[in-house]
């Protein structure tokens, strides 16, 4: 029995350490869950674990159903709406797809690399190899203008390109920028657009964020996404109208974790659309290392309440106060107690959103 019971241990530690190393995960993200907001917050339209295989990332819908992409190595699976697996294939030629794109026809992928892939799902071939100036993660298409828009390596620069690759505009978004953009996907139907939406895994690792394409910044509070999954890794994003069911859809991969889809409508009261709005512009600890006292500089451009934690590196929560923050506040927690170590500040809103920040405790 003692045998058995160490081999059933061992084999959840090797599950879980290969789900770790299975996520592609920028060097930016910093996973802590936000365990502020409950999961029925985000009012799901659907949700389900996906289990064709291991090293899932990118995600797009035909309007009907969803289709996967394997990162981490050639296999791509096609889903219907409640999870059923209805294929699993793989197209010559191509491999370690990261976020997709659909034009209608055909599915555009980057892998990472100064090219990316066209390819047709239905006849499993690869129709070109474009190749492009920059390391292409995440990709979306408008069919307004016929372009693609995709975002470098991590990086929060965004390309607009033609079919045959070539940068029609590229910009850096203003306002507070997140990192580790892992997916993209274009809104061409929410008041005043066209936006993009992008999915981040800089602050707790997976955290959407909305830009508005004419201004090139980014229009408010962010949706953060790791109440869903604890220590969740952004992936793949999407819109797309998926019929009588749900209509206008937005709906991303966590990675190995899950897939999710709410109301884009309902995506937008979250990151806009709230009278006298607020979000921080910019938060600040320091000294870092810090023995004694912290000190977290917190800007926002409204008056908000916010909850202030300190995290450690297992999740646990080992300080927790509520801050009526105004322009420009600044709190310090006395850290003589903590122990040695790795720790986070997190500042969530009930409006929605999240944002983090390290920090190290020393002798």
């Amino acid at each position: 029995m003692k045998r058995l019971s160490l081999f059933i241990v061992c084999l959840l530690t090797i599950s879980a350490y290969a789900q770790h190393t299975a996520n592609d995960q920028s060097p930016m993200a910093d996973p802590v869950a936000n365990s502020v907001m409950d999961r029925d917050t985000f009012n799901l339209e659907f949700s389900f674990p996906p289990t064709a295989f291991v090293g899932d990332y990118g995600i797009e819908s035909d309007g009907t159903d969803l289709f996967v992409t394997q990162w981490l190595g050639d296999s791509l699976a096609k889903y219907d709406q409640i999870g059923n697996i209805l294929e699993t294939f793989v197209i010559p030629g191509v491999e370690r797809v990261r976020d997709l794109a659909y034009d209608g026809q055909y599915y555009y992928g980057g892998r990472s690399s100064e090219y990316f892939f066209k390819m047709d799902f239905v006849n499993k071939v690869l129709v070109d190899t474009i190749f492009t100036s920059f390391n292409i993660r995440g990709m979306a298409y408008d069919p307004v203008e016929n372009v693609l828009w995709a975002s470098s390596n991590w990086e929060p620069d965004f390309y607009k390109l033609d079919m045959q690759g070539n940068v029609l505009d590229s910009w850096v978004a203003s306002g507070q920028t997140m990192d580790g953009i892992s997916g993209l996907a274009v809104d061409n139907v929410s008041p005043g657009g066209p936006f993009l939406w992008g999915f981040s895994q800089d602050s707790t690792g997976s955290v959407i964020v909305k830009y508005d394409i004419a201004t090139q910044s980014q229009t408010g509070n962010m949706i953060d996404m790791s109440a869903l999954q604890t220590g969740g890794i952004a992936g793949g994003l999407f819109i797309n109208n998926l019929g009588p069911r749900s209509g206008e859809t937005l709906g991303g991969m966590i990675q190995n974790d899950m897939v999710f889809a709410f109301d884009l409508a309902y995506a937008n009261m979250m990151v806009v659309g709230i009278e006298d709005y607020s979000m921080v512009t910019s938060l600040d600890v320091y000294p870092n290392p810090v023995t004694d006292v912290l000190n977290i500089n917190i800007e926002i451009n409204n008056k908000d309440e916010l909850t202030c934690k300190i995290v450690n590196m297992v999740g646990q929560v080992v300080h927790h106060e509520d801050i009526l923050a105004d322009s420009t506040t600044t709190i310090s927690i006395n850290t003589s107690e903590f122990k040695v170590g790795t720790y986070f500040v997190q500042l969530s809103s009930n409006k929605g959103y999240s944002i983090a920040k390290k920090f190290i405790i020393v002798e």
